[in-house]
């Protein structure tokens, strides 16, 4: 059932993506900030910040436009992706961004004010035909990047989004907040690797729920592989401080 969930949302948000580009570019941000204006994307990636306190990065899995066509192309290239590499590039694409967004403020005199329709005046992000020319080479970029890289390539390396809800997470685990992780029974396992190989986000599972839980910062939670796990030693469950995972 959290399954089908997953698909029907994450078919709504691609489908929708035309309306709400505007509220996940960076482009956006920056023209924003050069005339002291938080725009709705940086409204966006702050509230992504506060879900990733509880949720983590399910909202990679679940709300990102990109996330449906992203299960579809690994059809077409299924290689796991090395995490290493990449998250030095995504985590060098989001400094240079952040600090691009800081000089614009501080070249605009500082934040004057707030507009969460900034370049959204239509409440429509691709409303003409220059804007259509921009949705298309955004989708042409998503696309190159995950066929050639492999499992949710354009996620491991160009994703600028990535990090708020990372530093969410963190920073939720810091707090002892309850949070929503795969858990494991360990003694279950069996060692078929069934959830390794299912795992859209390349991670090692397996070495994970050798601890219980799954850790990884890459993890968003979409349940492949507990789908796939024969003796169900996964599960998708929110750990509250004081209580045993039931």
């Amino acid at each position: 059932m959290k399954r089908k969930t997953r698909k029907i949302v994450s078919l709504i948000s691609m489908l929708l993506f035309p309306l709400t580009l505007n509220f996940f570019s960076p482009y956006v941000s920056i023209d924003g900030a050069l005339v002291g204006v938080v725009s709705g994307s940086l409204i966006v990636f702050a509230c992504m910040t506060l879900t990733g306190l509880i949720f983590r990065r399910a909202w990679c899995s679940y709300v990102c436009p990109w996330s449906m066509p992203s299960d579809i192309l690994a059809t077409i290239n299924a290689k796991s992706i090395n995490r290493g590499k990449t998250v030095k590039i995504r985590y060098t694409i989001f400094g240079v961004w952040g600090f691009g967004i800081f000089i614009a403020f501080i070249l605009a005199g500082g934040i004057q004010g707030v507009d969460p329709f900034h370049l959204t005046e239509r409440y429509v992000s691709v409303d003409e035909p220059m804007k259509y020319i921009t949705y298309y080479m955004v989708i042409a970029l998503l696309f190159m990047v995950t066929v050639f890289m492999g499992k949710r390539g354009a996620c491991h390396t160009i994703c600028w989004m990535s990090p708020f809800l990372e530093f969410g997470a963190w920073l939720g685990d810091k707090l002892h907040l309850p949070q929503y992780k795969v858990r494991s029974v360990p003694d279950s396992c069996i060692s078929c690797e069934k959830c390794n190989k299912a795992c859209p986000m390349s991670i090692d599972v397996m070495n994970g729920l050798l601890k219980g839980q799954i850790d990884s910062p890459d993890c968003i939670l979409c349940g492949d592989c507990v789908d796939q796990c024969p003796k169900h030693v996964l599960s998708i469950q929110i750990h509250r401080k004081g209580r045993k995972n039931t």
